[in-house]
């Protein structure tokens, strides 16, 4: 009890200017700290969105590097598909084909893994997933993009496990040797005369020179895929997709990049 006299006591001797002072002191440290916090809360935003800035600038490099090497597989599976499909239709035509012609039966049975860099992405899935990108048309060719590339992948895995093969090493139609010296060492001949008079043969090529045409397909629509994801990354940013390995997209991928930029303004001009 005489505790709490003293106390009172003590807050009866205040005047009310040492009142207003305090108040004010308090005011002072109250708001001081709701600055502080403020401020801080300011600043940990303002990293948070530098990061995911550069995260996305990165992200869009990544696209970039994306669509040059599946380009780069696709033009080359494309180049070799050529030869096979004139090589299959002079065999259905009942031609005999030339020796540079029957190089094709080198390529036909090659499956190649598809591959492409998805770092940054998984990054970006680790650091807070797709939600994190504001605009949906951009989240969505991102998605897209690595799940038909994870989808081509296992692809890759059904070919190979089902392949036909030609002709095979060891058949005595067909006769290998090395050149050390040569971009290509292995040299392979063939016995053209009995293989154009084998129809057993020339059912294996049409049936692998088709398996390689659906093949590169998938390869195409990925690459398509990556140019649409480009795209839309580099729209947000303010930029062009322009791989910088491989040169710029031309031809039909230029094409589809236009109208890809096309549609994609013309629907945000309609929302």
């Amino acid at each position: 009890m005489l505790l709490f006299k003293r106390v009172g006591s003590a807050f009866r001797g205040i005047e009310g200017r040492e009142w207003a002072l305090l108040a004010l002191e308090t005011f002072g440290v109250v708001a001081g700290i709701l600055i502080a916090f403020e401020l801080n809360e300011w600043a940990s935003s303002r990293n948070d969105a530098a990061r995911h800035d550069m995260l996305m600038e990165r992200l869009f490099e990544e696209a970039g590097l994306d669509v040059s090497f599946i380009r780069a597989m696709r033009d080359l599976l494309t180049e070799n598909l050529v030869r096979e499909k004139t090589f299959a239709a002079a065999l259905g035509n009942g031609q005999c084909p030339s020796d540079d012609q029957f190089q094709a039966l080198t390529t036909v049975s090659r499956y190649p893994a598809i591959s492409a860099p998805t770092s940054v992405y998984q990054e970006l899935m680790g650091a807070g997933g797709l939600s994190s990108i504001e605009r949906r048309d951009v989240r969505d060719s991102l998605a897209l993009f690595h799940t038909n590339l994870s989808w081509t992948q296992k692809q890759v895995d059904f070919f190979r496990d089902a392949k036909v093969v030609p002709i095979e090493d060891a058949d005595i139609r067909m006769r290998a040797r090395l050149e050390p010296a040569a971009d290509e060492p292995e040299v392979v001949t063939f016995n053209r005369q009995a293989l154009c008079g084998d129809q057993k043969f020339q059912n294996k090529v049409v049936s692998a020179t088709r398996n390689h045409m659906v093949f590169v397909s998938y390869f195409e629509e990925t690459l398509k895929d990556a140019i649409n994801m480009c795209v839309k990354l580099g729209d947000s940013l303010g930029k062009a997709c322009e791989p910088k390995w491989g040169g710029p997209l031309k031809g039909d991928d230029a094409k589809f990049a236009a109208q890809t930029l096309k549609k994609m303004r013309k629907e945000k001009a309609e929302n």
